[in-house]
């Protein structure tokens, strides 16, 4: 794209998943290849019982990317990022960074994020910890899934707890 058509492009919108973005999301995860693709299904039922923990960003009604997360059962103080997306189109411009970053402000109760990445995802180790040194926290990465947990040689997953961020509870 040219540095003219970037100019012209509208700045990114960030706000909470619908159930129609999980076709969406589909779609850009099954065009884009890199991301492991879940089931249509699957990101349906996250954009709906997840929402608050699911932020989709949009450029002149575009999907330019997303993330899934939730909050693990045996901690509420946690939200766990599934998954992070960026279209093609809007690479190279910061666009995960600010998607964690409208994440942590759409879940301001959290004082942790957590994600599991291989360690083969140079992209999202740098990720995770330019979010940990942006806050001024810690980043400690850990055993999480081991490759023989998979089925289908499966790289092994460790776990990014970051924080413990200030919270805006009450």
């Amino acid at each position: 794209m040219s540095h003219e058509a970037t100019q012209a492009m509208s700045q990114p919108a960030f706000r909470k998943a619908r159930p129609e973005d999980g076709a969406r999301m589909y779609e850009l995860v099954r065009e884009m290849g890199g991301l492991e693709l879940n089931t249509a299904y699957f990101y349906v039922l996250f954009c709906i019982d997840f929402a608050d923990t699911c932020v989709v960003a949009e450029v002149d009604d575009r999907l330019a990317g997303f993330v899934l997360g939730h909050r693990p059962p045996e901690r509420q103080d946690t939200v766990f990022v599934w998954q992070v997306g960026v279209a093609p189109f809007m690479r190279k411009q910061g666009m995960a960074r600010r998607l964690l970053e409208a994440f942590l402000e759409q879940n301001p109760d959290a004082r942790w994020l957590e994600a599991s990445v291989t360690p083969s995802n140079t992209a999202s180790r740098k990720l995770f910890g330019a979010v940990a040194r942006d806050h001024g926290v810690e980043c400690k990465v850990s055993d999480f899934m081991l490759a023989e947990h998979f089925p289908d040689g499966h790289e092994a997953e460790e776990l990014f707890r970051i924080g413990p961020f200030e919270t805006n509870s009450k």
